[in-house]
């Protein structure tokens, strides 16, 4: 974890260590560094305690997954249970970083120049974390729009994305690990704004892109229930994606802008279990989708996706609505023409009247698991 460095008017150990037990009696050269430690200490404790919270929902999450979709494809459910175990090993650690310095050393500043062990674990778990969950998204924008070339390319800047990023934070850390030089330190920010910056960037271009897809489904679809499912998978996408995104950004300004404090603490101890809780949110949201009304047509749940035929649905909906309109009148002779529709109008007055039927054709639309490799298909999953 990169902590900063408490100023001046703190360093000195004897100055904070002769601060009485009572803020009433603090005596006056002291209260810079009451306020001034306050900013690098309670961002941590908040961090920490949102942390636990994000661990409860996302074991929620967990199990609601393994409970609908026990037939999920296996490196899906080796996905989910692999970024759980390591968010509560994380969460561990980060409690033992708290622990360590909001409890055994605090009232010693001197603890932020030796930080322990523990605070090297926020870089490594959110930067696997997050590039797990971000290239997750790549696959999803590929199966839906993988015959598209524009899309191909969008999913190699993510997948890039995610890897500077995380490789970015992985370097720094091992950095910040070997440093004893306080003034080295400031070589080392470059590398946390890549990280940063990086996540926050690679959000931004999974949210749009996958607005833009399911936006485009939304305005071509035939189908009044379609377009309140997609209306649906759209809400989903932009609350989950704005949450990892708004908190991403929000420790990229905290950092850049405020240098002096560790107020970026406590959004950088949050993102890695929003980025897995987001995840969870997503697959879960499928739950809706599989458990819908099925008319000749089947769901399945061991897939990446629910996935829905937009060609088939489209091509079924024109066909509907044709068939709809059309009356065909037919004679037991076959299919008639104009003469014999003229005919048989015309003897209908005196003589019985000629039978005739209604043709109208129903379609139903599929709901199923896709393959990227299924090319010229328009495809949505529960996003």
């Amino acid at each position: 974890m990169f902590i900063r460095r408490p100023c001046e008017c703190i360093a000195s150990p004897p100055l904070y260590s002769s601060i009485p037990s009572s803020p009433s009696r603090c005596p006056p050269q002291s209260k810079c560094a009451m306020v001034q430690f306050e900013l690098f200490t309670a961002p941590i404790l908040a961090g920490t305690q949102a942390n636990w919270l994000l661990l409860g929902t996302l074991a929620v999450q967990v199990y609601k997954f393994h409970v609908t979709f026990p037939n999920e494809r296996w490196w899906l459910r080796a996905l989910v249970f692999t970024l759980f175990t390591l968010e509560i090993v994380q969460t561990a650690i980060t409690s033992h970083f708290a622990y360590s310095l909001l409890v055994i050393n605090w009232g010693q500043p001197e603890i932020f120049a030796k930080l322990p062990w523990s605070s090297l674990a926020v870089p490594i778990f959110t930067g696997i974390t997050s590039a797990s969950v971000q290239i997750f998204y790549a696959w999803r924008i590929h199966a839906l729009k993988g015959a598209r070339l524009w899309a191909r390319f969008v999913c190699v800047v993510i997948i890039m994305l995610a890897l500077m990023q995380s490789l970015a934070a992985f370097i720094t850390d091992a950095r910040f690990a070997i440093t004893t030089q306080l003034s080295e330190l400031a070589s080392l920010m470059i590398g946390v704004k890549v990280w940063l910056i990086g996540s926050a960037a690679c959000d931004i271009v999974i949210t749009v892109t996958l607005l833009g897809i399911l936006t485009e489904y939304r305005r071509n679809t035939p189908w009044k229930r379609m377009d309140g499912l997609l209306a649906k998978l759209i809400y989903n996408t932009i609350e989950t994606g704005a949450i990892t995104t708004f908190v991403a950004v929000a420790d990229v300004i905290l950092f850049i802008l405020l240098p002096q404090t560790n107020l970026h603490q406590t959004p950088a101890l949050m993102l890695g279990k929003l980025y897995t809780n987001v995840l969870l949110t997503t697959l879960n949201a499928r739950a809706g989708i599989d458990n819908g009304p099925r008319s000749g047509g089947q769901s399945g749940s061991n897939g990446g996706a629910a996935m829905v035929n937009l060609n088939e649905t489209r091509a079924a909906g024109a066909a509907a609505r044709q068939a709809s309109s059309e009356v065909q009148w037919r004679r037991y002779g076959g299919a008639p023409d104009s003469g014999d529709l003229e005919a048989g109008f015309n003897s209908s007055r005196s003589t019985q009247q000629p039978s005739h039927k209604v043709h109208i054709t129903t379609s139903t639309h599929v709901m199923r698991d896709v393959e990227p490799e299924d090319d010229e298909e328009y495809k949505v999953g529960g996003l």
